[in-house]
């Protein structure tokens, strides 16, 4: 019994830590993007292997080492009220307070364990509000990982970094509202 009570919390810390790591990196709201005007959820940020260097982005990620190991990277929401089911999350870059904000990782192989981490960084203020912690303690891949949280960052613009190793491999903006 106390093993599985054991095993449960790891789970629940692992899906915790994917997803504040998604939290910071997704949700930048496009100007004059009548979807979102019109309370529709936004189109998907997305990270695949043929990205367009933004210059709006606090900092250029890595395309050769991204391209290496993932085929795509997005933030999400659930729906307020909504059980974490993969197949309920919405892609987008726009939360609001009391969304669950949600990450998705596809992987092309395996990441090896205590590389993958992250960090937000606030675009208004210019510096990270969640610095990098410690790497994930897990080798994650191939395939889909998918874990969603509460939302806890206040109203504002960010951007979720993901780092492998010492290489910064995708920048997500998203925007509180």
């Amino acid at each position: 019994m106390n093993n599985k009570l054991l095993y449960i919390i790891i789970a629940l810390l692992v899906v915790m830590i994917i997803g504040g790591g998604a939290f910071f990196l997704f949700g930048n709201k496009a100007p004059g993007n009548k979807n979102q005007e019109a309370g529709q959820s936004t189109p998907p940020v997305l990270v695949s292997e043929n990205p367009i260097i933004d210059p709006n982005l606090s900092e250029q990620p890595n395309r050769t080492k991204f391209n290496e190991f993932f085929t795509s990277i997005f933030l999400a929401k659930l729906p307020v009220g909504a059980n974490f089911e993969p197949s309920k999350i919405v892609k987008t870059s726009a939360y609001s307070v009391g969304e669950q904000f949600c990450m998705s990782i596809n992987m092309k192989k395996q990441v090896p364990a205590d590389t993958f981490s992250s960090a937000v960084y606030d675009v208004n203020a210019k510096q990270e509000i969640q610095p990098r912690g410690g790497a994930f303690p897990q080798a994650m891949g191939p395939g889909n990982s998918t874990g969603c949280q509460s939302l806890d960052q206040s109203i504002g613009k960010y951007e979720y970094k993901f780092y492998l190793k010492n290489d910064l491999v995708a920048v997500l903006p998203f925007e509180v509202k």
